[in-house]
């Protein structure tokens, strides 16, 4: 009987710890905070890549990406989680591939965060990822809505 006492509470134990690194981290917080304004892609040298989107994001979880030959903006959800930045499209864009096969999810992991920069690896669905870097910009009307 105390064998199978000491099994359970072990076991307790273990699943308390591993629910406790399931959440968001401080830092992960501090991310969605700071994130929160518009981003342009741009590359080693800083020069904007016109082949990327560029994102806004805003708060309650909401935002908009743009591509230069598109009018219009495409609207998602996000979050940050684990320093993996993780993009829900409402209705797939058709101008870049993301993570899942249905180019609706795309996958970021932050290298790093400050201010005015973001070091992020974009994955894709081909398996392939793309390092490149998010610069803060202030290039949109903060009333916009999306």
């Amino acid at each position: 009987m105390k064998k199978n006492s000491l099994i359970i509470l072990l076991s307790i134990a273990g699943l308390s710890q591993l629910f406790m690194f399931c959440g968001k981290t401080d830092t992960d917080k501090e991310w969605e905070q700071k994130i929160q304004a518009f981003w342009l892609p741009v590359n080693n040298e800083y020069n904007v890549m016109v082949d990327m989107p560029s994102y806004l994001f805003l708060d309650n979880n909401r935002g908009a990406s743009f591509y230069t030959s598109f009018e219009t903006p495409d609207s998602f959800s996000w979050e940050i989680s684990r320093s993996q930045l993780k993009i829900y499209y409402d209705e797939a864009p058709s101008y870049y591939y993301g993570y899942d096969k249905y180019n609706s999810r795309y996958l970021f992991r932050i290298n790093s965060f400050n201010d005015t920069l973001i070091d992020i690896v974009q994955y894709l669905n081909s398996g392939f990822q793309k390092d490149y870097y998010f610069l803060k910009s202030d290039m949109l009307d903060p009333e916009e809505d999306f």
